[in-house]
């Protein structure tokens, strides 16, 4: 099974307003499925660690990837707002800020490509086909 490792990431702010998002990694196939061409999904995502359950902040990427020999690092750029980013939202009391630190990873996750069928209906007919009609 193709594995991820050495997920990292990087925020650097450019402004109030946005910050440039980076996120490497690398992916490892086996053998067999970069001589099968094996396709999987390639999801990144950010998310805010919080004690109960950690929130989906935004999707970076998610779209397909074919096996290769060997091992391929990846890096993922985007300019993201700030406020996506603010995923404890701060207290304002009276005018004081209270300021949250904010905790945010990367999560990168491959998932096997199976292939699904589609079918799709058209509009109801109405009429009498029979003797009656």
């Amino acid at each position: 099974m193709a594995t991820v490792s050495n997920v990292r990431l990087r925020i650097e702010q450019l402004d109030d307003r946005r910050s440039r998002v980076h996120v490497t990694y690398r992916i490892c196939y086996s053998h067999c499925e970069a001589m099968a061409g094996s396709t999987f999904v390639e999801r990144v995502t950010l998310r805010g660690d919080d004690p109960i359950w950690d929130d989906h902040l935004i999707t970076l990427r998610n779209g397909c990837v074919r096996a290769q020999n060997g091992c391929i690092e990846r890096e993922i750029t985007r300019v993201v707002a700030n406020s996506t980013l603010d995923e404890d939202p701060d207290t304002i009391i009276f005018g004081w800020v209270i300021g949250n630190k904010d905790e945010v990873y990367a999560r990168v996750r491959l998932t096997p490509f199976q292939p699904t069928g589609s079918q799709g209906d058209s509009n109801i007919v109405s009429a009498h086909f029979g003797p009656a009609g």
